[in-house]
């Protein structure tokens, strides 16, 4: 079988795979972010649950391994206690706005930057239901990403979702 295309339909398929390549090379950096997974249990105001602070790749500048991770709590998080992860060691301060910030140390060499690290933690919730966010720096050789813009719709110079966005969960009253 013999298919011939006609100049338009190949300049169309050729059109179609360059955008689609286009499209792939620009969203590629915001696949990867800092994640909170409830593991299938919901946060209820007052209460205390596990989750798991998911950072899914190395910093996006330089594609570099990850050497530590920072993450920050408002006032409103009454608190976390962060479980042992093989490789890393934990801490948790107390920081002069009432909210804790929680590093974990890589020991010995960086994190490979297309490997995932998971950080779970134990976390007393707020005693209002309602959103809340959990900024993560992500430390890397040379450079550093900080995970913090809020989710906002698209406008002309602003993406959505934004490349690196704030993790956020949703507290829900029992």
């Amino acid at each position: 079988m013999n298919i011939q295309l006609s100049r338009r339909s190949t300049a169309t398929v050729i059109s179609c795979v360059v955008s689609a390549g286009l499209l792939l090379a620009v969203s590629a950096p915001a696949q990867g972010h800092a994640i909170i997974e409830l593991n299938g249990k919901d946060a209820i105001a007052g209460t205390t649950s596990p989750m798991t602070l998911q950072v899914q790749h190395g910093c996006i500048d330089g594609a570099q391994g990850t050497l530590q991770v920072q993450a920050f709590t408002g006032k409103p998080w009454r608190g976390v206690i962060p479980k042992p992860v093989a490789g890393w060691s934990s801490s948790v301060s107390k920081q002069t706005n009432g909210g804790s910030k929680i590093t974990w140390i890589k020991q010995g060499a960086p994190a490979p930057f297309d490997t995932p690290v998971y950080f779970p933690l134990i976390v007393s919730w707020p005693t209002k239901s309602g959103i809340y966010g959990m900024s993560v720096l992500q430390i890397c050789p040379s450079s550093s990403t900080l995970w913090n813009e809020p989710f906002t719709p698209a406008t002309a110079n602003t993406p959505s979702p934004p490349i690196t966005p704030l993790a956020q969960v949703q507290v829900k009253v029992s």
